[in-house]
């Protein structure tokens, strides 16, 4: 499956050094820094300058700011500053440590403006509160100032041109050099063109500050479809975090009649609470059965949006409308995801990252008086559908497991059948196919070496198609099919035929062998379905293209489920 191969090797973490610029040589006095904006190096004088006071780099702020394209002016009569740009007004009054945005919310800043030769001096951070990308290299004296849109623009200029040796030695730090090599980096970019054609542009990018880094989003336009590009920034100015994840179709739909829909949290009063939607019928009496959804692969919102298609939003709405009660949520990575950025993704497991949140979400609809304790169902969809033994075994004791298009084998075998079906796809006369064939075949034997390894030994080893060896062996070592073949209640195995993620004729067919001695397991194989089971035969078919056109989950899929349910009694 190309989207999902793309996703898994993108979503490795970038540090950046120096915002992404290569240093300027060290000019003037040794405490006047040298200024770069926007990757341009800015041309001082001797009377207008920016200097060291202490360790705090003070900036001339009308220099530095309509350098940076703002439009900078003194208000005499309010002894204060005001600077415009970006759809924002910005005002610091003098010997203030406060910015003011669009007269209602205030910023704060390390330091005061001052007035040093009738010029007005700011601490560079005043620019941080802006929404800027800021640094300092004190060995360089150095301070660079960029724009979100600039700093988007040069880590995808560097991909798109193919200055990827540039891009891994002025921005990686040693430990993504470790983890990401060149040629691998390489490769995702081309798999990126690849799936979704040349790269044309970026659109407008946006900012937000999320918990002391800056977050810039960004649309990429590549030929046939667009990406978001995500960059998080730390407070620094290095690059945290890189990662492109599928932009999602206007939807108008609304809720249908009959149901109701509820705000819930899951985890509440934990360090990492997640908000869901508690969908029910309206006019349904007594303790309800209630479904909790569990996702897939990668960051992900409480519909599992992908593309063109809503999953879960169609299995809650269409359950709910067979009085059934479903429990969807954001996933951990998608509400905390600069919170598993950068040195904290390689230690992060499936534990931390679907596990723990599956039980507490079962356990909170087991806490509701209108739902019945007895009928709570853990369904799982793709790497969702792998865990829900493990999630049933770790606390949840479901009244039965519905497994959509998961699979019992090791998720290294399948993102290794994964990479070789795209590249299988591949003309002979590209030459990209062999490296990329040799890529992944070097990926295999990691793979394979992990048995051997012990979790502290795989800490320190390389990702392993581009995850952490440490999350791959966690995660193979509470094996799948070793906890569903213990299984005595009822399970519900659902596969698409058309499914070119995980495929019927291995992983549909395996479930059966692991589920052999339990007489309470149920099969369905559904022709025409893709691994969302969305039935699609138009252009694309059997590549990720089909996502791209809106789709919903096919309404027998949907009955069969709610009818299971209704079974299980």
């Amino acid at each position: 499956m190309r989207k999902k191969i793309v996703t898994v090797l993108i979503c490795s973490l970038l540090l950046l050094e120096g915002g992404g610029v290569t240093p300027a040589p060290v000019y003037g006095a040794a405490n006047q820094p040298a200024v770069i904006l926007n990757n341009v190096t800015l041309k001082l004088n001797d009377e207008v300058r920016p200097y060291l006071d202490g360790k705090v780099v003070m900036m001339p702020v009308r220099l530095t700011g309509e350098g940076l394209g703002y439009k900078v002016s003194y208000i005499k009569a309010q002894n204060s500053l005001q600077v415009t740009g970006n759809e924002h007004t910005y005002v610091l009054k003098l010997d203030e440590s406060t910015v003011t945005v669009d007269g209602k919310d205030k910023l704060a800043i390390d330091g005061k403006a001052v007035l040093k030769r009738d010029r007005i001096y700011v601490p560079l951070t005043y620019f941080s509160a802006l929404g800027m990308i800021t640094s300092y290299d004190s060995a360089a004296n150095l301070a660079a100032v960029s724009t979100p849109q600039k700093y988007a623009d040069h880590v995808a200029g560097l991909l798109s041109t193919g200055q990827y040796m540039e891009l891994w030695q002025s921005v990686f730090n040693k430990e993504v050099q470790q983890a990401l090599p060149v040629l691998k980096m390489q490769s995702v970019w081309e798999m990126l063109v690849g799936t979704y054609g040349a790269f044309v542009r970026l659109d407008t990018a946006s900012a937000s500050s999320v918990d002391g880094h800056t977050v810039i989003q960004v649309p990429v336009v590549f030929e046939q479809n667009s990406l978001k590009m995500s960059v998080t920034v730390d407070s620094s100015g290095r690059l945290a975090g890189l990662l492109f994840t599928p932009i999602a179709p206007a939807d108008d739909l609304e809720l249908p009649a009959g149901l109701r829909e509820e705000e819930a949290v899951v985890g509440a009063g934990t360090a990492q609470p997640l908000k869901g939607t508690l969908t029910l019928p309206e006019n349904a009496s007594g303790p309800l059965p209630s479904v909790v959804l569990v996702h897939g692969s990668g960051s992900s919102d409480r519909d599992e949006t992908v593309f063109g298609y809503k999953t879960f939003r169609d299995l809650a709405w269409g359950l709910a409308k067979q009085g059934i009660a479903v429990l969807r949520y954001d996933k951990r990575t998608y509400t905390y995801a600069q919170q598993y950025a950068g040195e904290a993704s390689a230690g992060l497991t499936v534990k931390e990252e679907t596990v723990e949140d599956a039980v507490l979400a079962a356990k909170l609809l087991k806490q509701d008086a209108r739902l019945d304790p007895k009928r709570v169902y853990v369904a799982g969809h793709s790497l969702g559908g792998m865990l829900a033994p493990r999630i049933d075994a770790a606390g949840v004791d479901a009244a039965g497991l519905i497994l959509l298009a998961g699979s019992p084998r090791k998720l290294w075998e399948i993102v290794y059948d994964q990479n070789m079906a795209g590249i299988h796809a591949m003309n002979d006369s590209d030459p990209r196919k062999a490296q990329n064939a040799a890529l992944v075949d070097a990926e295999l034997q990691k793979a394979k070496a992990l048995a051997s390894m012990s979790l502290e030994q795989a800490a320190q080893a390389e990702p392993v198609f581009g995850l952490p060896a440490s999350y791959l062996l966690e995660m193979q070592q509470q094996d799948t099919a070793e906890l569903a073949g213990k299984l005595t209640k009822p399970v519900l195995v659902l596969q698409g035929a058309d499914d070119f993620q995980v495929y019927a004729d291995k992983d549909f067919v395996q479930w059966k062998e692991v589920l052999k001695h339990n007489p309470s397991a149920e099969f369905k194989l559904y022709p025409g379905l893709n691994h969302f089971f969305v039935d699609y035969d138009g252009e694309g078919a059997g590549t990720v293209e089909e996502y791209y056109v809106p789709g919903r989950v096919s309404d027998q899929v949907i009955t069969d489920i709610g009818a299971w349910v209704g079974r299980q009694k």
